[in-house]
């Protein structure tokens, strides 16, 4: 079995650490630091896709990756919602936001689409804005500060994610290394916001949500501009 695996496979397994990692954490009541697992399983999710193009695949590869990121982006992503409010709605809500994942993954795999563009919000994405969700308030419990119906925001926020995911709207995929590698950035500065008390490494997080929700919104600014030129 070893002798099928590839470069790309390990680096999804460190995903699937991590995406484990996050289930643990949650169900131990430590939301920030299972959220910031997830973070590191988003990042080994990009390291796995830019290693799988500098190198040869094995058989094996496309298959890990979905797989792996149904736990870490799918399941781990619900059970830290549902441990955080722990009532019965939830479980409407995170079993939603799971087929709806485990949907966008299975389309993916078995339907052509453009390389430079998904349909709908990748699994991936959806699961970092939902752990930036969970930072963010995080982070804003230890200024003393709450957002009033904050679990209730968050269930609209994941069902609002479950429909992009199986939508058909366009998303831009983050191919340049640069970009990547700013991402990479900004995930490890998040992840020391919770641990470092200094005001000013709030402004990771900070920073980090303002883009992933102009990334959740970039199709809507693309049509507004589209629309705006065709005036012209």
């Amino acid at each position: 079995m070893l002798h099928l695996l590839k470069a790309p496979d390990f680096v999804s397994m460190i995903n699937l650490i991590f995406g484990m990692a996050a289930i643990f954490f949650a169900f131990s009541g430590a939301f920030g630091a299972a959220a910031a697992c997830l973070l590191i399983a988003a990042a080994a999710d990009g390291v796995d896709g830019y290693v799988a193009r500098k190198t040869s695949g094995g058989p094996l590869g496309e298959h890990i990756d979905s797989l792996v990121d149904v736990v870490s982006f799918g399941v781990a992503p619900a059970v830290i919602v549902y441990c955080m409010s722990e009532n019965i709605i939830s479980v409407v809500f995170v079993c939603f936001y799971l087929i709806c994942g485990i949907l966008r993954l299975a389309r993916y795999n078995a339907m052509p689409h453009k390389k430079e563009e998904y349909a709908g919000i990748p699994i991936t994405g959806a699961a970092v804005a939902l752990s930036m969700f969970v930072l963010i308030l995080f982070n804003l419990e230890k200024t003393n500060f709450s957002i009033p119906y904050d679990i209730e925001i968050m269930f609209v926020f994941m069902f609002v994610l479950s429909l992009l995911m199986i939508s058909t709207i366009p998303y831009s995929k983050v191919m340049k290394k640069e970009t990547f590698a700013v991402l990479i950035i900004l995930f490890v500065g998040t992840i020391a916001s919770l641990f470092v008390s200094n005001a000013l490494i709030v402004i990771f997080p900070a920073i980090l949500g303002f883009l992933m929700l102009i990334y959740l919104i970039s199709p809507l600014i693309g049509l507004i501009s589209k629309k705006k030129s065709v005036q012209l």
